[in-house]
């Protein structure tokens, strides 16, 4: 009797939920539900959702055998499909194919297109399009009929080479996310002039030494991220120009760029920069220290510093800011020769970056009068020259230092050198509402009970100017309020 009612249950759900969870299974599982019930008996081949991952679906091991059985299976389950549209198709290998497995994965996505899909997601794992071949020896390259297609709506393509040779006709396009190829300038723009609705734009590629230009009054959202695939890439030096006057959102990291112009930005409201090749810097390493000023201009052998400057300059508008591996010294460096270096707009602040000590943070600070939120993560990577003491440089603070602070994350995953900070922002941040402590996995912190303890001593002992203000601690088994 219990065993009918579930199978009623079962039976009774409206096809919109079912084919929402079938999406998150792998068609061996999709296919498996048959056995469900008499009404799933043949539901599976009218589902508008098909997700071909292989490694979900127990093809992971390739060979020769493997690929044979990959492709018998997808051109079947193709085959049998029955349903009025296919609304999203997605295809992830995870581990090389043989090259003659492409020509069917052409013929799916031809299927796919048939059908009047809007969202597509290849991921077609190649050893030449992460590695050193360049050339088109076994890389899957996008089928050109796919250029071709404006009703589709969502694309992601990692790993696919791109070669265009006509016009791209992407009428309908909202996303686009493209990873893992060398790109070009005259791919991407093909790309945008194709794609007028296009308003989510992921980017990670190879740079080939061309000059970038993203142009797009669309452009709502924008993630660049350029790495290299050989230590020759390293010192492919091209420049980086955005025209994106609606632009809100935008995330730049990797490689550096010799030059970076951010041109009709005034849209933007959040921003995340980071740029590889200066994660390393401490104390006796300063990336910037090439750097020259004359004339208001900046100029010198250090391009990273250069390209770090002109972004940062840019963006002071911005209200969100995050800015990751060690734009710090960038901050630095600006505040020692501008004194207008202030940022008077920035609500949130994210740093993720190595600091020297705790002063440096601090000193940072003032030059974000408006700041409502805080995060820090990193600052327990670098010793604290004393932990014992409190900071000794509080005499010069303006009476605007921390007025607006009212949420404090930090990640931890070291020891207890990050204190000498949290005090003072506990005994400055008058409407600080919460502190949070993020604590992650680490061979340096103690269990949870220990790093409670003593973490709650080491605060019990600071003043607070916000009486209200609650401190929670969130590791990875419990969560505790202070």
């Amino acid at each position: 009797m219990k065993q009918s009612k579930r199978s009623d249950r079962l039976s009774e759900l409206p096809e919109s939920a079912i084919f929402h969870i079938l999406w998150f299974l792998p068609m061996t599982d999709v296919v498996r539900t048959i056995i469900l019930s008499k009404r799933w008996r043949n539901l599976w081949t009218t589902t508008p959702f098909l997700n071909f991952d292989t490694e979900a679906m127990s093809f992971d091991d390739y060979d020769s055998d493997n690929d044979d059985r990959l492709l018998k299976f997808v051109n079947r389950a193709l085959l049998c499909w029955n349903g009025n549209r296919v609304l999203k198709f997605k295809f992830v290998s995870r581990q090389q194919l043989i090259d003659s497995t492409y020509s069917d994965i052409n013929l799916w996505v031809s299927f796919a297109m048939r059908n009047r899909v809007e969202q597509l997601y290849l991921n077609v794992y190649c050893e030449s399009s992460s590695g050193m071949d360049g050339g088109k020896k076994n890389v899957y390259w996008v089928p050109q009929f796919l250029y071709s297609f404006p009703s589709l709506k969502e694309l992601t393509l990692i790993d696919c080479n791109l070669e265009i040779f006509g016009d791209v006709q992407w009428n309908q396009l909202n996303s686009l996310r493209i990873e893992g190829f060398k790109v070009t300038a005259r791919v991407i723009n093909q790309i945008l002039n194709g794609t007028p609705r296009l308003r989510v734009f992921i980017l990670r590629f190879a740079d080939a030494g061309e000059s970038l230009s993203i142009q797009s009054s669309s452009l709502k959202e924008l993630s660049i991220d350029k790495y290299f695939l050989t230590h020759h890439d390293l010192w492919t030096f091209s420049e980086l120009r955005i025209w994106t006057p609606n632009l809100e959102t935008l995330e730049i990291k990797g490689i550096p760029y010799s030059k970076c112009m951010l041109i009709n930005v005034s849209s933007l409201t959040r921003a995340t920069i980071g740029l590889t090749g200066l994660e390393h810097c401490d104390q006796d390493d300063d990336p910037l220290r090439g750097i020259k000023f004359e004339h208001g201009l900046f100029s010198g052998d250090d391009f990273q510093g250069n390209t770090l400057i002109q972004i940062i300059t840019t963006i002071q508008h911005v209200e969100n800011v995050k800015l990751l591996k060690c734009c710090i010294k960038v901050l630095e460096v600006l505040k020692r020769k501008f004194m207008h270096s202030s940022y008077p707009n920035v609500k949130s602040l994210e740093l993720s970056c190595c600091f020297k000590d705790y002063e440096q943070i601090v000193n940072h600070l003032e030059s974000f009068p408006q700041l409502e939120r805080l995060v820090l993560d990193g600052v327990t990577r670098i010793y604290s020259k004393d932990d014992q003491q409190s900071l000794k440089f509080e005499a010069n603070f303006p009476n605007s230092f921390l007025m607006q602070l009212r949420t404090v994350e930090v990640i931890w995953n070291y020891g207890y050198i990050m204190f000498p900070l949290i005090e003072i922002l506990l005994k400055y941040a008058r409407k600080l509402e919460r502190m949070v402590f993020r604590v992650e996995e680490s061979e340096f912190l103690p269990s949870s009970n220990s790093l409670l303890l003593l973490a709650s001593q080491k605060l019990l002992r600071m003043s607070r100017s916000s009486p209200s203000c609650k401190i929670d601690f969130y590791d990875c088994r419990n969560v505790h309020n202070s």
